[in-house]
């Protein structure tokens, strides 16, 4: 039994990933109360539910790092995109782990 709540092997972000994150920025500013001038995707794991968890590290500043968890739902499900979660001051060394 995997102890990290089942995610997938991290994965350095592509354009897909960033791209769900340019998404999510507005709502993360909205949850965190905080405005980010650099929002930068750097790694992710994945999380097969019904649909896919996306826990995605990002870059928001010179050495500061927040982790966003996003749920994408099946396509059949008609949903948008939602954000689940937000772990704020991260550092590039920390691990993405289920939250």
């Amino acid at each position: 039994m995997s102890m990290d709540g089942g995610l997938g092997d991290v994965q350095p972000a592509d354009s897909e990933v960033q791209s769900i994150c340019d998404q999510m920025k507005k709502q993360v500013e909205e949850k965190t109360g905080r405005s980010f001038s650099k929002f930068e995707a750097v790694e992710y794991k994945t999380q097969t539910v019904a649909g896919t968890n996306y826990f995605i590290k990002v870059c928001v500043g010179s050495e500061q790092y927040i982790h966003l968890r996003v749920y994408q739902p099946l396509p059949s499900a008609d949903q948008e995109m939602s954000l689940t979660d937000v772990q704020l001051d991260k550092t590039k060394e920390d691990e993405i782990k289920y939250f």
